[in-house]
């Protein structure tokens, strides 16, 4: 996997290039939020700390990953479109999740937009239909690891790689994929996801698999999956087989290592609220139980 030439990567680091749905939504979403956060006054129940760092941070890194040099070099080398894709799926999609999002963003939403068109929309029984079937775990996990998989066709994925339009297609539907499946893990607060935390154990270890799966095929494959970057890939002094072991080596162990930590994470918050249940039932009395939420498609905020 050792490419045959120098890499020459300091001109093009100069040369950028956007999503353009990024350019609105990403600063939109970050008006929306900041908006809100100011109507919520102080202090504020979830958001106060850490959760508006992760929001921003999160935006920051889908700003990298979707607008700037590693968007072009995206069209240049596969490595560097698996590292947008982690960076988007793995990185920005939860930490967005572990600001908390929801109530400020509404809140952020021009009152008269809000009243009249926003929550009447939600309300609609289709709608709220849609959102509780999209956010069942099994449907969520599905459509993630589908869109994820899917895209990974060769057909699907050079015509992405060609076609701008396409490409925009790719990077919305890895965001909402994205987004329904670290719904079930990250507890969007104030609403609550649709599995305990003991039941997320199994639901992340099923997406290490066919994340670790396809990132070793395409590191030990004899052959180039993409013949779209050939040409490219040999004016950076590799192959394209080269490069595209190169890029599956970085979903492979970055990408199983990001979903393995929430693995980790997750287990150890399970232990712990099952250890202070057990006290609390050794103490002669039971545990307060969580109040249910609403998952998505629940009421919001006036």
């Amino acid at each position: 996997m050792q490419a045959h030439g120098g890499w020459d990567l300091g001109p093009q680091l100069l040369v950028w290039s956007a999503d353009p749905a990024a350019l609105v939504l990403i600063p939109l979403a970050a008006l929306l939020y900041a908006r809100g956060l100011a109507t919520l006054g102080s202090p504020r129940r979830f958001h106060d700390g850490w959760r508006p760092l992760a929001f921003y941070l999160g935006l920051a890194s889908a700003l990298a990953a979707l607008v700037g040099p590693l968007d072009h070099l995206a069209g240049e080398l596969f490595l560097a479109h698996m590292v947008q894709h982690v960076v988007l799926i793995l990185v920005a999609v939860p930490l967005v999740l572990l600001g908390a999002p929801v109530i400020p963003m509404m809140r952020g939403v021009p009152r008269v937009v809000r009243r009249n068109a926003l929550i009447p929309l939600l309300k609609l029984r289709p709608v709220r239909a849609l959102l509780r079937f999209v956010s069942q775990p099994l449907v969520a996990w599905l459509l993630f690891v589908g869109t994820f998989l899917g895209w990974h066709f060769a057909l699907a994925f050079e015509t992405a790689a060609t076609n701008e339009a396409v490409h925009v297609l790719e990077h919305a539907s890895f965001a909402i994929g994205a987004y329904l499946f670290w719904w079930n893990i990250i507890d969007p607060l104030p609403l609550k996801a649709n599995l305990s935390y003991l039941a997320r154990v199994p639901y992340i270890f099923m997406t290490i698999v066919p994340n670790f799966t396809l990132g070793a095929f395409l590191t030990f494959a004899p052959t180039a999956w993409y013949g779209v970057y050939a040409e490219s890939a040999a004016r950076y002094g590799m192959t394209g087989l080269e490069d595209q072991q190169l890029g599956g080596v970085i979903m492979w162990i970055p990408g199983s290592f990001i979903i393995g930590t929430a693995l980790v994470i997750d287990l150890a918050i399970a232990v712990r609220l099952e250890q202070s249940e057990q006290l609390a039932l050794e103490a002669g009395h039971s545990p307060a139980p969580m109040r249910s939420r609403r998952t998505a498609g629940g009421d919001e905020p006036d």
